[in-house]
Protein backbone atom coordinates (compact mmCIF):
# COMPACT_ATOMS: atom_id res chain seq x y z
CA UNK A 1 0.00 0.00 0.00
CA UNK A 2 1.70 3.49 -1.05
CA UNK A 3 0.34 6.38 1.05
CA UNK A 4 0.89 9.41 -1.13
CA UNK A 5 2.35 12.89 1.03
CA UNK A 6 0.91 15.84 0.34
CA UNK A 7 2.89 18.80 0.55
CA UNK A 8 1.13 22.17 1.05
CA UNK A 9 3.14 24.93 0.94
CA UNK A 10 2.62 28.01 3.03
CA UNK A 11 1.30 31.27 1.99
CA UNK A 12 3.90 33.41 2.13
CA UNK A 13 1.98 36.68 3.26
CA UNK A 14 4.50 39.95 3.30
CA UNK A 15 3.38 42.71 5.78
CA UNK A 16 3.01 46.08 4.19
CA UNK A 17 6.22 47.48 5.85
CA UNK A 18 8.32 44.49 4.54
CA UNK A 19 6.86 44.67 0.88
CA UNK A 20 8.40 48.65 1.22
CA UNK A 21 11.50 47.21 2.04
CA UNK A 22 11.21 45.04 -1.30
CA UNK A 23 10.58 47.94 -3.31
CA UNK A 24 12.88 50.17 -2.16
CA UNK A 25 16.04 47.55 -1.60
CA UNK A 26 15.59 44.23 -3.07
CA UNK A 27 18.20 43.19 -5.92
CA UNK A 28 15.29 40.94 -7.76
CA UNK A 29 13.04 42.55 -9.98
CA UNK A 30 10.65 39.99 -9.75
CA UNK A 31 10.45 40.89 -6.01
CA UNK A 32 10.09 44.39 -6.56
CA UNK A 33 7.44 44.48 -9.20
CA UNK A 34 5.33 41.59 -6.89
CA UNK A 35 5.89 44.69 -4.00
CA UNK A 36 4.64 47.08 -6.38
CA UNK A 37 1.55 44.69 -7.69
CA UNK A 38 0.91 43.83 -4.08
CA UNK A 39 1.00 47.63 -2.53
CA UNK A 40 -1.64 48.87 -5.16
CA UNK A 41 -4.54 46.01 -4.11
CA UNK A 42 -3.86 46.51 -0.38
CA UNK A 43 -4.73 50.21 -0.76
CA UNK A 44 -2.72 51.84 2.13
CA UNK A 45 -2.11 55.34 0.89
CA UNK A 46 1.50 54.89 2.52
CA UNK A 47 2.84 53.22 -0.22
CA UNK A 48 2.03 56.08 -2.82
CA UNK A 49 5.75 57.91 -1.98
CA UNK A 50 7.46 55.13 -2.69
CA UNK A 51 5.33 53.73 -5.57
CA UNK A 52 5.75 56.73 -7.17
CA UNK A 53 10.02 56.90 -6.78
CA UNK A 54 9.87 53.46 -8.18
CA UNK A 55 7.63 54.92 -11.04
CA UNK A 56 10.34 57.18 -11.51
CA UNK A 57 13.71 55.58 -11.03
CA UNK A 58 13.46 52.09 -11.05
CA UNK A 59 15.23 50.64 -13.69
CA UNK A 60 13.04 47.94 -14.73
CA UNK A 61 10.31 48.12 -17.02
CA UNK A 62 8.60 45.74 -15.29
CA UNK A 63 8.67 47.26 -12.13
CA UNK A 64 7.56 50.40 -13.36
CA UNK A 65 4.91 48.98 -14.87
CA UNK A 66 3.47 47.67 -11.83
CA UNK A 67 4.11 51.04 -9.76
CA UNK A 68 1.73 52.52 -12.29
CA UNK A 69 -0.93 50.27 -12.11
CA UNK A 70 -1.00 50.51 -8.07
CA UNK A 71 -0.65 54.12 -7.94
CA UNK A 72 -4.37 54.08 -10.60
CA UNK A 73 -5.82 51.32 -7.98
CA UNK A 74 -4.67 53.64 -4.90
CA UNK A 75 -6.06 56.68 -7.05
CA UNK A 76 -4.21 59.48 -5.09
CA UNK A 77 -4.09 62.62 -6.66
CA UNK A 78 -0.12 63.36 -5.53
CA UNK A 79 0.51 60.51 -8.22
CA UNK A 80 -0.69 62.73 -11.15
CA UNK A 81 1.63 64.10 -12.27
CA UNK A 82 4.70 61.65 -12.06
CA UNK A 83 1.96 59.25 -14.04
CA UNK A 84 2.03 62.19 -16.94
CA UNK A 85 5.57 62.48 -16.70
CA UNK A 86 5.66 58.64 -17.28
CA UNK A 87 2.85 58.73 -20.23
CA UNK A 88 5.16 61.55 -22.02
CA UNK A 89 8.81 60.26 -21.63
CA UNK A 90 9.10 56.48 -20.28
CA UNK A 91 10.69 54.92 -23.24
CA UNK A 92 8.86 51.62 -22.33
CA UNK A 93 5.57 50.98 -24.41
CA UNK A 94 3.86 49.15 -21.18
CA UNK A 95 4.81 51.58 -18.99
CA UNK A 96 3.08 54.50 -21.15
CA UNK A 97 -0.26 52.25 -21.53
CA UNK A 98 0.12 51.26 -18.13
CA UNK A 99 0.06 55.13 -16.98
CA UNK A 100 -2.45 56.52 -19.40
CA UNK A 101 -4.85 53.39 -17.54
CA UNK A 102 -3.95 55.15 -14.10
CA UNK A 103 -4.57 58.66 -15.44
CA UNK A 104 -8.01 57.72 -16.43
CA UNK A 105 -8.98 56.45 -13.36
CA UNK A 106 -7.36 59.39 -11.09
CA UNK A 107 -9.36 62.08 -14.01
CA UNK A 108 -9.15 65.52 -13.30
CA UNK A 109 -8.77 68.78 -15.53
CA UNK A 110 -5.37 68.69 -15.54
CA UNK A 111 -5.11 64.72 -17.19
CA UNK A 112 -6.66 65.73 -19.96
CA UNK A 113 -4.01 67.50 -22.59
CA UNK A 114 -1.76 64.78 -21.52
CA UNK A 115 -3.38 62.29 -23.00
CA UNK A 116 -4.89 64.05 -25.60
CA UNK A 117 -1.60 64.66 -26.60
CA UNK A 118 -0.69 60.72 -26.20
CA UNK A 119 -2.68 60.08 -28.77
CA UNK A 120 0.18 61.25 -31.31
CA UNK A 121 2.46 58.25 -29.47
CA UNK A 122 4.08 56.71 -32.09
CA UNK A 123 2.56 53.14 -30.29
CA UNK A 124 -1.14 52.02 -31.21
CA UNK A 125 -1.77 50.74 -28.17
CA UNK A 126 -0.74 53.81 -25.95
CA UNK A 127 -2.88 55.83 -28.31
CA UNK A 128 -5.99 53.68 -27.87
CA UNK A 129 -5.74 53.27 -24.00
CA UNK A 130 -5.08 56.94 -23.83
CA UNK A 131 -8.12 57.56 -25.59
CA UNK A 132 -10.38 54.90 -23.19
CA UNK A 133 -8.94 57.10 -20.54
CA UNK A 134 -10.40 60.07 -22.43
CA UNK A 135 -13.64 58.66 -22.18
CA UNK A 136 -13.61 57.20 -18.47
CA UNK A 137 -12.80 60.62 -17.69
CA UNK A 138 -16.13 62.46 -19.23
CA UNK A 139 -17.21 65.38 -20.14
CA UNK A 140 -13.87 67.51 -18.88
CA UNK A 141 -12.59 65.67 -22.42
CA UNK A 142 -15.18 67.06 -25.11
CA UNK A 143 -13.36 70.24 -26.12
CA UNK A 144 -9.84 69.11 -26.08
CA UNK A 145 -11.19 66.23 -27.96
CA UNK A 146 -13.04 69.03 -30.77
CA UNK A 147 -9.78 70.36 -31.03
CA UNK A 148 -7.81 67.55 -31.67
CA UNK A 149 -10.16 67.03 -34.48
CA UNK A 150 -8.06 69.06 -36.77
CA UNK A 151 -4.56 67.23 -35.99
CA UNK A 152 -2.73 66.62 -38.64
CA UNK A 153 -1.57 63.10 -37.83
CA UNK A 154 -4.48 60.67 -38.65
CA UNK A 155 -4.92 58.69 -35.77
CA UNK A 156 -5.75 61.22 -33.61
CA UNK A 157 -8.35 62.71 -35.47
CA UNK A 158 -9.81 58.57 -35.37
CA UNK A 159 -9.00 58.70 -31.87
CA UNK A 160 -10.90 62.05 -30.98
CA UNK A 161 -13.63 61.01 -33.23
CA UNK A 162 -14.19 58.05 -31.34
CA UNK A 163 -13.79 59.13 -28.16
CA UNK A 164 -16.62 62.26 -28.89
CA UNK A 165 -19.24 59.43 -30.01
CA UNK A 166 -18.75 57.54 -27.09
CA UNK A 167 -18.97 60.43 -24.47
CA UNK A 168 -22.42 61.68 -25.52
CA UNK A 169 -22.11 64.92 -25.50
CA UNK A 170 -24.35 66.68 -28.53
CA UNK A 171 -22.05 69.73 -29.40
CA UNK A 172 -19.85 68.16 -30.73
CA UNK A 173 -22.28 66.76 -33.35
CA UNK A 174 -21.20 69.45 -35.76
CA UNK A 175 -17.35 69.07 -35.69
CA UNK A 176 -18.15 65.46 -36.17
CA UNK A 177 -20.25 65.96 -39.58
CA UNK A 178 -16.91 68.38 -40.55
CA UNK A 179 -15.15 65.04 -40.49
CA UNK A 180 -17.59 63.04 -42.81
CA UNK A 181 -14.89 65.21 -45.71
CA UNK A 182 -11.88 63.97 -44.46
CA UNK A 183 -9.71 62.63 -46.70
CA UNK A 184 -8.95 59.27 -44.86
CA UNK A 185 -11.44 56.67 -44.63
CA UNK A 186 -10.60 55.33 -41.42
CA UNK A 187 -11.47 59.19 -40.11
CA UNK A 188 -14.96 58.87 -42.37
CA UNK A 189 -15.91 55.28 -40.41
CA UNK A 190 -15.51 56.78 -37.25
CA UNK A 191 -17.36 59.96 -37.55
CA UNK A 192 -20.25 57.60 -39.57
CA UNK A 193 -20.14 55.58 -36.43
CA UNK A 194 -20.28 58.45 -33.91
CA UNK A 195 -23.08 60.47 -35.48
CA UNK A 196 -25.28 57.31 -35.13
CA UNK A 197 -23.85 57.08 -31.37
CA UNK A 198 -25.07 60.55 -30.35
CA UNK A 199 -28.44 59.93 -32.27
CA UNK A 200 -27.49 63.25 -33.87
CA UNK A 201 -30.75 63.96 -36.09
CA UNK A 202 -29.02 67.40 -37.53
CA UNK A 203 -26.64 64.89 -39.29
CA UNK A 204 -29.53 62.77 -40.85
CA UNK A 205 -29.07 65.22 -44.07
CA UNK A 206 -25.30 64.36 -44.08
CA UNK A 207 -25.46 61.19 -43.20
CA UNK A 208 -27.67 60.52 -46.38
CA UNK A 209 -25.34 62.38 -48.52
CA UNK A 210 -22.55 59.65 -48.03
CA UNK A 211 -25.15 57.10 -48.35
CA UNK A 212 -26.06 58.09 -52.18
CA UNK A 213 -22.41 59.33 -53.03
CA UNK A 214 -21.77 56.60 -54.73
CA UNK A 215 -17.99 57.68 -55.40
CA UNK A 216 -17.36 56.68 -51.34
CA UNK A 217 -16.20 53.67 -49.91
CA UNK A 218 -18.41 51.00 -49.37
CA UNK A 219 -17.70 50.67 -45.54
CA UNK A 220 -18.16 54.56 -44.67
CA UNK A 221 -21.82 54.15 -46.57
CA UNK A 222 -22.62 51.20 -45.10
CA UNK A 223 -21.45 52.96 -41.64
CA UNK A 224 -23.51 55.85 -42.56
CA UNK A 225 -26.73 53.64 -43.46
CA UNK A 226 -26.25 52.03 -39.91
CA UNK A 227 -25.92 55.47 -38.04
CA UNK A 228 -29.42 56.74 -39.94
CA UNK A 229 -30.88 52.94 -38.49
CA UNK A 230 -29.97 54.34 -35.08
CA UNK A 231 -31.14 57.92 -35.24
CA UNK A 232 -34.88 56.58 -36.85
CA UNK A 233 -35.75 59.64 -39.13
CA UNK A 234 -38.13 58.93 -41.87
CA UNK A 235 -35.97 60.79 -44.15
CA UNK A 236 -34.03 58.38 -44.34
CA UNK A 237 -36.53 55.96 -45.96
CA UNK A 238 -36.77 56.95 -49.57
CA UNK A 239 -32.97 56.88 -50.02
CA UNK A 240 -32.30 53.91 -47.72
CA UNK A 241 -35.30 51.90 -50.30
CA UNK A 242 -33.81 53.39 -53.67
CA UNK A 243 -30.35 52.43 -52.78
CA UNK A 244 -32.01 48.70 -51.84
CA UNK A 245 -34.14 48.67 -55.11
CA UNK A 246 -31.06 49.12 -57.31
CA UNK A 247 -28.91 46.28 -55.95
CA UNK A 248 -29.03 43.80 -58.48
CA UNK A 249 -28.24 41.73 -55.06
CA UNK A 250 -27.91 42.55 -51.34
CA UNK A 251 -24.42 42.95 -50.52
CA UNK A 252 -22.84 44.27 -47.07
CA UNK A 253 -23.75 47.72 -47.81
CA UNK A 254 -27.32 47.08 -49.28
CA UNK A 255 -28.13 44.18 -46.30
CA UNK A 256 -27.06 47.30 -43.69
CA UNK A 257 -29.54 49.70 -45.44
CA UNK A 258 -32.42 47.12 -45.52
CA UNK A 259 -31.83 46.78 -41.46
CA UNK A 260 -31.81 50.52 -41.40
CA UNK A 261 -35.30 50.52 -43.30
CA UNK A 262 -37.00 48.36 -41.09
CA UNK A 263 -35.54 50.18 -38.19
CA UNK A 264 -36.69 53.38 -39.03
CA UNK A 265 -40.32 51.66 -40.39
CA UNK A 266 -40.89 49.93 -37.28
CA UNK A 267 -40.23 53.53 -35.13
CA UNK A 268 -42.34 55.53 -37.70
CA UNK A 269 -44.94 53.50 -39.05
CA UNK A 270 -47.85 55.84 -37.78
CA UNK A 271 -46.20 58.59 -39.32
CA UNK A 272 -45.42 57.18 -43.13
CA UNK A 273 -48.55 57.58 -45.46
CA UNK A 274 -49.69 54.73 -46.60
CA UNK A 275 -49.07 52.34 -43.28
CA UNK A 276 -51.98 50.23 -42.55
CA UNK A 277 -53.52 51.83 -38.71
CA UNK A 278 -52.36 48.62 -36.42
CA UNK A 279 -54.64 50.50 -33.96
CA UNK A 280 -57.77 50.51 -36.31
CA UNK A 281 -57.08 46.46 -36.90
CA UNK A 282 -57.89 45.92 -33.12
CA UNK A 283 -60.95 47.93 -32.80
Amino acid sequence: MTIKSINRKKKNEKTFEELIHDLKNSNSEKVRYNAARVLGEMGNSEAVEPLIEALKYDKNGSVRLYAARALGELGDISATQPLIDSLSEDRNVDVRVRAARALGRLGGEEVVIPLVESLNDENSQVCVTATDALIEIGDIAVDALISSLHHSKINVRCDATRALGELGDTKAVEHIIVMLKDEWVNVRIYAVTSLGKLGAIEAVPALIDVLQDTQENELVRAGAAAALGVIRDQRALLPLRELIMRAEELGELEDTALKAFKKIMAANWQNVPGAINKKALTK
